[in-house]
This record gives C-alpha cells, structure tokens and sequence, in this order.
C-alpha cells in the first residue's frame, strides 16, 4: 500500500454519497467524515541548522589605507577583464564576482551574532542606587514610619531617573552607530 494512500486512508474515516429525487440532474451529495492530523503531528524531528549570513566589514572603508587597498585591487581586477563581453548578463556577473572577492580580500566578513544586543546601562553607580533602594525598602517594612516610607519613594524615583538617563543614553549611542555602521545592510549573498 503506497503512503499517499495510507495517508488518506486516515484522514478519510466515512464516505457517504446521497441521491436525491427532488433535483433532475446527475449529481449526487458526497458526504465524507475527514480527520486532519495535528500540526505537530507532520512536522518533523529534525532541527536544521540556521544558516547565519555573512557580511562584509564595510566600515572598515573608513580607514584611509584600507580604503587605498581596495581602490587599488578594484583597479587592478578591472584592468585584467576582457573588454568585449557580448553577453551582458555575463559582464555583470564577473563585475559582481570581482567586487565581491576584492571586497573579501580587502575587508573581510563577519557573521551576526546570534544572541540579542541588550542596553548596556548596568554599571556601579546603578547597582549602588538599586541596593540603596531595596535596604531602605527593608527598613520602611520593619518600622512603618511615614519618613522611612518617604526617603524610600525619594530613593525610588532617583533610581529610576537615573535608569531612564542611562536608557536614553543607551539608545542614543546605539541609534548613531546604526546610522554610521551598514554592516548589517551588506549582506553576502
């Protein structure tokens, strides 16, 4: 028994087909009871590996001498092609081909990582503020005394100015190196 039908087989539990008198036509009423499998059921165990792409280190062109050397090996590369390529198509895919092994040659790749940028505003000044914060917590719980409650609040709301600085600092710092940074936009492929 092939799969295709074993498969239909199961899915397929009851068929019924219903003539009518009321309706002059040759067509009957297909009934069927239909069992689909779970989701879960198909897909299957094996985990493929993730393909982690490749990009050029573009902002390395910043560097003078670097910039030089690459100037120069695209130079040099073009100089050496044939000039009378009919096809263009061709043409095209030997001028892509030279970019991308100059490219490689001059700046290298790097691969994304795989784990996710978090803001980094942890420092000592924040660990400092946030123990401060949860002593005078302690303190206010023990006593129930409105000026334990009040300097507590009072260190709470520094402790999350504070935060929210680093934060905006944080976002800044990383909004400028995106907008200066294109590696990520230079994929290999």
């Amino acid at each position: 028994m092939s799969r295709k039908l074993l498969l239909v087989s199961k899915v397929i539990q009851d068929i019924r087909l219903y003539r009518s008198n009321e309706i002059d036509s040759g067509h009957y009423l297909l009934c069927a009871k239909v069992n689909f499998p779970p989701r879960w059921l198909n897909k299957s165990t094996k985990k493929v590996p993730v393909k982690q792409e490749k990009f050029f280190k573009v902002r390395m062109l910043n560097d003078e001498s670097i910039r030089w050397l690459y100037t120069q090996r695209v130079k040099l590369h073009l100089n050496n092609i044939k000039e009378n390529e009919i096809d263009i198509e061709r043409e095209w895919k030997t001028l892509q081909n030279i970019l991308k092994s100059v490219t490689n040659e001059s700046l290298g790749t790097t691969k994304r990582p795989n784990r996710r940028k978090y803001l980094n505003i942890w420092d000592d000044q924040i660990k400092q503020l946030i123990e401060t914060k949860k002593k005078l917590y302690r303190k206010w719980l023990n006593s129930k005394k409105l000026e334990d409650k009040l300097e507590y609040k009072r260190n709470t709301a520094l402790a999350k100015r504070e935060v929210r600085k680093r934060q905006r600092l944080s976002w800044d710092k990383i909004v400028t190196n995106l907008e200066h940074d294109t590696s990520e936009a230079n994929a290999l492929t």
